[in-house]
Protein backbone atom coordinates (compact mmCIF):
# COMPACT_ATOMS: atom_id res chain seq x y z
CA UNK A 1 0.00 0.00 0.00
CA UNK A 2 1.17 3.46 -0.93
CA UNK A 3 0.40 6.08 1.97
CA UNK A 4 0.10 10.17 1.39
CA UNK A 5 0.98 12.32 4.07
CA UNK A 6 -0.33 15.44 3.58
CA UNK A 7 1.72 18.49 5.36
CA UNK A 8 0.30 18.87 8.54
CA UNK A 9 0.43 15.12 9.24
CA UNK A 10 4.65 15.80 9.39
CA UNK A 11 4.19 18.73 11.15
CA UNK A 12 2.08 16.98 13.78
CA UNK A 13 5.11 14.36 14.13
CA UNK A 14 8.06 17.17 14.49
CA UNK A 15 6.58 19.83 16.41
CA UNK A 16 5.91 19.71 20.30
CA UNK A 17 2.99 20.41 21.34
CA UNK A 18 0.60 19.68 18.34
CA UNK A 19 -2.31 17.97 18.49
CA UNK A 20 -2.15 14.86 16.93
CA UNK A 21 1.03 14.22 17.35
CA UNK A 22 0.94 10.47 18.71
CA UNK A 23 -1.21 9.46 15.99
CA UNK A 24 1.17 11.20 13.37
CA UNK A 25 4.13 9.22 15.12
CA UNK A 26 1.87 6.05 14.92
CA UNK A 27 1.39 6.33 11.04
CA UNK A 28 5.12 6.95 10.07
CA UNK A 29 6.45 4.62 12.39
CA UNK A 30 4.17 2.08 10.13
CA UNK A 31 5.67 3.06 7.05
CA UNK A 32 9.29 3.24 8.42
CA UNK A 33 8.88 -0.27 9.37
CA UNK A 34 7.66 -1.07 5.70
CA UNK A 35 3.82 -1.63 6.55
CA UNK A 36 3.41 0.69 3.48
CA UNK A 37 4.98 3.11 1.79
CA UNK A 38 4.95 6.80 2.18
CA UNK A 39 4.66 8.93 -0.20
CA UNK A 40 5.04 12.78 -0.12
CA UNK A 41 4.75 16.11 -1.97
CA UNK A 42 8.81 17.52 -2.69
CA UNK A 43 6.41 21.23 -1.85
CA UNK A 44 5.81 19.47 1.32
CA UNK A 45 9.43 19.64 2.45
CA UNK A 46 9.95 22.70 1.61
CA UNK A 47 7.40 24.13 3.32
CA UNK A 48 7.95 22.04 6.38
CA UNK A 49 11.21 23.09 6.99
CA UNK A 50 10.01 26.84 6.19
CA UNK A 51 7.30 26.34 9.29
CA UNK A 52 9.04 23.76 11.53
CA UNK A 53 11.93 25.76 11.51
CA UNK A 54 10.45 28.34 14.15
CA UNK A 55 9.99 25.35 16.77
CA UNK A 56 13.05 22.89 16.05
CA UNK A 57 16.59 23.18 15.98
CA UNK A 58 18.23 23.32 12.61
CA UNK A 59 20.40 20.40 13.13
CA UNK A 60 17.38 18.06 14.36
CA UNK A 61 15.17 19.46 11.29
CA UNK A 62 17.43 18.22 8.54
CA UNK A 63 18.44 15.16 10.12
CA UNK A 64 14.29 14.28 10.03
CA UNK A 65 14.32 15.73 6.40
CA UNK A 66 17.27 13.56 5.85
CA UNK A 67 14.95 10.52 7.04
CA UNK A 68 12.31 11.24 4.82
CA UNK A 69 14.45 12.07 1.94
CA UNK A 70 16.00 8.66 2.42
CA UNK A 71 13.14 6.22 3.70
CA UNK A 72 10.00 7.87 1.56
CA UNK A 73 9.27 8.30 -1.85
CA UNK A 74 9.51 12.18 -2.52
CA UNK A 75 6.87 12.79 -6.01
CA UNK A 76 7.66 16.12 -8.15
CA UNK A 77 5.31 17.80 -9.67
CA UNK A 78 5.16 18.98 -12.90
CA UNK A 79 3.46 21.47 -15.49
CA UNK A 80 0.48 19.07 -15.60
CA UNK A 81 -0.12 18.76 -11.47
CA UNK A 82 0.15 23.04 -11.72
CA UNK A 83 -2.70 23.13 -14.13
CA UNK A 84 -5.19 20.32 -12.42
CA UNK A 85 -4.27 22.69 -9.26
CA UNK A 86 -5.14 25.94 -11.29
CA UNK A 87 -8.35 24.06 -12.38
CA UNK A 88 -9.36 22.14 -9.35
CA UNK A 89 -12.13 23.54 -7.22
CA UNK A 90 -10.29 22.78 -4.04
CA UNK A 91 -10.06 26.17 -2.25
CA UNK A 92 -6.37 25.36 -1.00
CA UNK A 93 -3.96 25.36 -3.78
CA UNK A 94 -1.41 23.78 -2.13
CA UNK A 95 -4.03 21.02 -1.33
CA UNK A 96 -4.69 20.69 -4.99
CA UNK A 97 -0.98 20.04 -5.69
CA UNK A 98 -1.08 17.45 -3.10
CA UNK A 99 -4.39 15.86 -4.35
CA UNK A 100 -2.64 16.10 -8.04
CA UNK A 101 0.66 14.13 -6.77
CA UNK A 102 -1.40 11.86 -4.13
CA UNK A 103 -3.82 10.17 -7.27
CA UNK A 104 -0.95 9.66 -9.51
CA UNK A 105 1.34 7.62 -7.11
CA UNK A 106 -0.86 6.54 -3.90
CA UNK A 107 -3.79 4.16 -2.56
CA UNK A 108 -4.73 6.79 0.37
CA UNK A 109 -4.14 10.03 1.31
CA UNK A 110 -3.80 10.88 5.78
CA UNK A 111 -4.26 14.62 6.43
CA UNK A 112 -5.90 16.31 9.39
CA UNK A 113 -7.64 18.27 6.74
CA UNK A 114 -10.53 15.86 5.34
CA UNK A 115 -12.45 18.78 4.14
CA UNK A 116 -10.09 20.27 1.69
CA UNK A 117 -9.02 16.63 0.71
CA UNK A 118 -12.17 14.58 0.40
CA UNK A 119 -14.58 16.20 -1.83
CA UNK A 120 -11.48 16.85 -4.61
CA UNK A 121 -10.24 13.41 -4.82
CA UNK A 122 -11.32 9.69 -5.46
CA UNK A 123 -9.13 8.21 -3.02
CA UNK A 124 -10.02 7.24 0.63
CA UNK A 125 -8.75 10.00 2.62
CA UNK A 126 -8.44 9.86 6.24
CA UNK A 127 -7.39 11.37 9.95
CA UNK A 128 -4.24 9.82 11.03
CA UNK A 129 -6.10 8.72 13.55
CA UNK A 130 -8.93 6.91 11.75
CA UNK A 131 -6.17 5.28 9.29
CA UNK A 132 -4.80 3.25 12.27
CA UNK A 133 -8.35 2.58 13.01
CA UNK A 134 -8.58 1.23 9.49
CA UNK A 135 -5.28 -0.63 9.44
CA UNK A 136 -6.85 -2.40 12.76
CA UNK A 137 -9.47 -3.40 11.54
CA UNK A 138 -7.82 -4.97 8.02
CA UNK A 139 -9.94 -2.78 6.13
CA UNK A 140 -7.12 -0.53 4.15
Amino acid sequence: MKVFLDTNVVMDAIVSGRDGKQDALDVISLGDNLQFRINILSLSIANIVYSARKYVPREALMEYIGRIYNDWKILSLGSMDIEFAMKSSCPDFEDALQITAAEAESDVIVTNNKKHFTPYTYLPVYTPREFLNKLKEHQV
